[in-house]
């Protein structure tokens, strides 16, 4: 692992510098999905990116599938992602790769509890890290890959049981 101080005066600014546009675009990614900028959110990733929830066993390949995946389940949320402390590791002038502290909370409107819909009416609370790779390509950097590890997850939910008649009420 290279430390901030190895190399030149120059290699250490350029190392800051991809730091911060790194942190920006992990602060672009949390704000797009809860404004829900859903094509804003879909540039953010390289065109072969892999993302991976590994709690809920969601997986995406490419920009497309991401974007619209994510935008399938998150759209008709109310969404509030939090970002804390980060590493990031600058590999080289075009690679990199982070770990971030996350905490987010889901609120999914009422309807049939499905397959497809297993959250319905719930409150999710999470709590865990994104372990990220990075790519920069033409001058910008982006996700490459997004590892979504949950320590964990809090589901409330209503009863999807229907309370009997009571006799005699």
């Amino acid at each position: 692992m290279a430390r901030l101080s190895d190399g030149s005066v120059e290699e250490q600014v350029a190392r800051l510098v991809a730091i911060e546009e790194i942190k920006a675009l992990r602060s672009r990614y949390w704000r797009f999905v809860d404004t829900k900028k859903w094509d804003d959110f879909g540039r953010l990733f390289a065109t072969d990116a892999t993302f991976m929830d590994h709690a809920a066993q969601f997986g995406c390949n490419g920009r497309e599938e991401i974007q619209g995946n994510i935008s399938a389940v998150l759209q008709p949320a109310l969404s509030v992602h939090q970002g804390h402390q980060y590493e990031i590791e600058v590999l080289s002038d075009t690679t990199a790769r982070g770990i971030w502290v996350m905490y987010d909370h889901l609120e999914f409107p009422p309807g049939p509890i499905t397959p497809q819909d297993p959250y319905a009416g719930a409150h999710v609370d999470g709590w865990g890290h994104y372990l990220d790779e990075y790519v920069k390509v033409d001058g910008e950097w982006l996700f490459q890959t997004v590892n979504l590890y949950r320590l964990r997850l809090t589901v409330n939910s209503p009863s999807s049981t229907e309370y009997p008649p009571v006799p005699g009420s």
